[in-house]
């Protein structure tokens, strides 16, 4: 997941800044690409529209109400005159006191949770204005890299390689082991005869270089390199730096916020919790980009993030039978694991995946790992992240 065929070309300027006026979310002068360069980036079989199969990301949540003719593509003009989607770690809309509810009880972030080896530098705080809240955050910066284990495999080299030299998929709510078995037969496993990710002599088309990554991990994924299992190494973009800006003290809202292309969260050892993988424009290239056994991958935008749980980096144990506590959204509620001491899963749950308790207060519930989806929305004032590549 994390992102093979990453559609970020829309999400580039970040929104929040904080009282010295200083860009929040990326440089003020990196602009939105207009609708001439979204239809060349885009339009694979160059005739100057774009159906739904050749677009990603946000245009796949708002194609419905830019395609104002309704004939099943964008043009020029629609893109131009259609809603924006939000920008990268921005809220849509502007939060007023009235959407704040203080009755809904929240608790403070606490950054002895996280393991300090993996933070660069001291952790900050300052005050922030966001979606036009002043709010005292966190600033947390990281390389984004898992310590507790290890970071892939993820493609298979060989169609005779088992499950232990690769990471896994999921498709319908499952998750399956990227064997070579698998990549074998991934022409019956999708219906489609196109796909032929192997050679003759049963090697794997994998992009095992740098360059590679970058041609396949595009929205517009360099013909070369359709029917690959698409890796990215850590290493590749070892230099990245991530910054978090996480209020210190969460406020609920009463309205669900969307998370557009920013990142959701973090662990506790740094990494990045991000929003659903576009798996529709990776399949759309006869691409996969499996994660890793931890629900990780590596995209050239973000560095090694997770797209899943699977319960193996760092947890706090509750003193009651409670779920463990994995992490923070981005709005410092915390993420806590799904099933409890019992192994069972938690009751009223809210569109976002959360609920309140009286020892936690409101807090989240991690996706299954097979939904493509950590968590759902967000229901505090958001923080963001930022991406330094």
């Amino acid at each position: 997941m994390k992102k093979t065929a990453f559609i970020l070309l829309l999400t580039l300027i970040f929104s929040c800044k904080d009282n010295n006026n200083r860009p929040s979310q990326g440089p003020e002068d990196r602009q939105r690409p207009s609708a001439s360069q979204i239809i060349s980036d885009f339009d694979t079989d160059k005739d100057g529209k774009l159906s739904q199969e050749e677009v990603g990301g946000p245009l796949v949540e708002e194609f419905s109400n830019i395609d104002t003719d309704k004939d099943g593509f964008l043009t020029e003009s629609e893109l131009e005159n259609g809603p924006k989607p939000p920008r990268r770690g921005q809220s849509e809309n502007t939060v007023s006191p009235d959407d704040i509810d203080p009755t809904v009880k929240s608790v403070p972030v606490n950054t002895d949770f996280l393991i300090k080896e993996n933070i660069i530098g001291e952790i900050a705080q300052d005050t922030m204005a966001l979606s036009g809240v002043e709010t005292l955050c966190y600033v947390i910066k990281t390389h984004s890299r898992a310590t507790e284990h290890q970071m892939g495999p993820w493609c298979p080299l060989h169609i005779e390689d088992g499950m232990e030299k690769a990471g896994i998929w999921f498709q319908d709510g499952k998750v399956y082991d990227v064997s070579g078995h698998f990549i074998a037969n991934l022409d019956e496993f999708y219906t489609d005869d196109k796909w032929k990710m192997y050679n003759e002599d049963g090697t794997i088309n994998v992009t095992l270089t740098k360059e590679a990554c970058l041609a396949a991990a595009k929205p517009d994924v360099d013909a070369a390199y359709n029917n690959y299992c698409v890796e990215c190494m850590p290493d590749f973009f070892k230099d990245q730096v991530t910054t978090f800006v996480i209020p210190v003290q969460p406020q609920y809202l009463t309205t669900a916020q969307s998370f557009g292309r920013g990142g959701i969260g973090m662990a506790f050892n740094g990494v990045n919790y991000d929003p659903p993988a576009p798996t529709h424009a990776i399949l759309a290239a006869h691409t996969i980009a499996p994660l890793d056994d931890h629900g990780g991958h590596v995209n050239p935008h973000g560095g090694y993030h997770y797209h899943a749980v699977t319960g193996s980096t760092k947890e706090i144990a509750q003193e009651d039978i409670h779920a463990p506590m994995l992490g923070y959204a981005i709005d410092g509620f915390g993420i806590y694991a799904l099933l409890d001491k019992n192994g069972d899963k938690p009751e009223n749950l809210d569109e976002c995946g959360g609920h309140s308790d009286e020892i936690r207060g409101y807090h989240y519930h991690a996706g299954e790992p097979g939904g493509n989806q950590i968590i759902s929305c967000l229901h505090g004032l958001p923080g963001y992240t930022e991406v330094e590549e």
